[in-house]
C-alpha cells in the first residue's frame, strides 16, 4: 500500500505534535550519580518523582560492594531551565538501608549512614552543583543511595538513586 499525500501530511504532523510534547515536557534539572567500589560501578541519570510515585519511573541501576570497603558516591546535578532563576532549590544526599534493591517506598533518612544537603539559587541554564564523597557500609544489605531536589518551584523534584548491595 503506497501511503497517500494526506497520510504523510498527517503523520508528518503527528510527528512534529508528538516532538513539540516530549520538547515542551524538559525537565528542569540534569542529576547524575555513580557509587563505585573496589570491583564495580553504576551510574544513574535523571528521573522525576511525585508524591504518588516517589520511586520515579526507571529501574535503578545495582553497585555490589563488600562489606567495610570503601566506596566513591558522586554526583552532580545542573539547572537546564531557561526562564528564570530557581531560588533556594535544595539538593539533598544520602545513603540509607533499604529492604531490598529496587523497592517502591523510600526508607526513612534518619538511620542514613551519609547525608548532607545544599540550598541554592539557580541562574538560568547555568546553576551547578556536585559532590565526591568516600564512604563505607559496615553492615551488609541494601542500602539506597540517593540525591534529590526539593523546592524547584514545580508539580514534581527530580532525583538520581543507585541501589548498593552490600555482602
Amino acid at each position: 500500500m503506497k501511503p497517500t499525500a494526506q497520510s504523510a501530511t498527517f503523520i508528518t504532523a503527528a510527528l512534529l505534535l508528538f516532538g513539540a510534547a516530549a520538547t515542551a515536557r524538559a525537565e528542569h534539572f540534569e542529576m547524575q550519580a555513580t557509587v563505585s567500589s573496589k570491583s564495580d560501578k553504576a551510574t544513574a541519570f535523571s528521573d522525576t518523582f511525585t508524591a504518588t510515585r516517589p520511586e520515579g519511573f526507571k529501574p535503578r541501576p545495582v553497585c555490589h560492594a563488600k562489606a567495610g570497603e570503601e566506596l566513591v558516591f558522586q554526583f552532580f546535578c545542573s539547572s537546564n531551565f531557561p526562564h528564570d532563576s530557581l531560588k533556594a532549590v535544595t539538593v539533598r544526599y544520602y545513603v540509607v538501608l533499604e529492604a531490598k534493591a529496587g523497592q517502591k517506598e523510600l526508607p526513612s533518612k534518619d538511620s542514613a549512614i551519609t547525608q548532607g544537603s545544599f540550598v541554592l539559587d539557580f541562574k538560568p541554564n547555568t546553576g551547578k552543583v556536585g559532590l565526591r564523597e568516600r564512604f563505607k557500609a559496615e553492615k551488609t544489605g541494601t542500602y539506597l543511595v540517593r540525591v534529590e531536589s526539593d523546592n524547584s518551584d514545580n508539580d514534581h523534584e527530580h532525583f538520581s538513586a543507585v541501589d548498593l548491595v552490600v555482602e
